[in-house]
């Protein structure tokens, strides 16, 4: 289990695969943008910075350990458009 995952939502709820199967989305807020760690990459995409981000992760339909990587934004404004867009047309948020 990964550091973001264990960190509190401050956004969660349910997208629907197929239109019909429940599966949780959360939004969790970090301080630190992870960098791709590959020496190819330039300096700005490899290392890590320090920055208030927010990851979305999310679990498929069926039985999952570990939640999946949804994409990381540097707003929540920008979280919750990210993920409505990766996760399909239905996302319910709780309030």
């Amino acid at each position: 289990m990964s550091e973001v995952d264990r960190l509190p939502a401050i956004k969660q709820g349910h997208w629907f695969y197929g239109g019909l199967t429940a599966c949780p989305v959360r939004i969790v807020q970090h301080h630190t943008l992870f960098g791709t760690h590959d020496p190819e990459d330039p300096p700005e995409l490899a290392a890590d910075q320090a920055t208030e981000c927010f990851y979305i992760r999310y679990h498929p339909p069926g039985r999952h350990e570990s939640w999946h990587d949804g994409g990381i934004a540097l707003s929540l404004r920008e979280a919750v458009f990210l993920a409505e867009r990766k996760l399909g047309p239905v996302v319910q948020w709780e309030a």
